[in-house]
Order: C-alpha cells, then sequence, then structure tokens
C-alpha cells in the first residue's frame, strides 16, 4: 500500500511539473515571470498591471514578431 501512495504523490508531482513546462513554453507564466523580474530589478516601484501587461505583451508581439512563423 505504501508503494501505491509514494506513487501516487510521485505521479502528481510529475504532472504539475509537466503543467508548469507546457504553461511556460505557451507563454502563459509571461506575467509571473515579469513580476519576478520586476521585484529583483526594480524594487520600490510599482509594477504593471496584469491588464496593462498583457496589452504591453501583445502590442509588442504585433510589432515585433520575432521568431514566430506568422
Amino acid at each position: 500500500m505504501r508503494a501505491r501512495s509514494e506513487f501516487g504523490a510521485n505521479l502528481a508531482r510529475g504532472l504539475r511539473e509537466a503543467w508548469q513546462i507546457a504553461r511556460g513554453v505557451v507563454g502563459e507564466r509571461a506575467y509571473e515571470i515579469y513580476l519576478e523580474h520586476h521585484a529583483r530589478e526594480h524594487p520600490g516601484e510599482e509594477p504593471m498591471t496584469e491588464r496593462v501587461f498583457w496589452r504591453h505583451h501583445t502590442d509588442k508581439g504585433d510589432t515585433d514578431p520575432g521568431a514566430r512563423c506568422c
């Protein structure tokens, strides 16, 4: 029974990690990453709200597509 419990815990942890990787690949973590960067590089300054961040993020993608295919 203990092996089953450990397997379940390991499976749950693996799925959580896979979910975080998937979020990073599709860009869903962009605001979280921005907040971490902002706190580290600009302490004491107010970060953009999530709504403003995503507006800037999508506008930048429209004007500077970078490595996007289309």
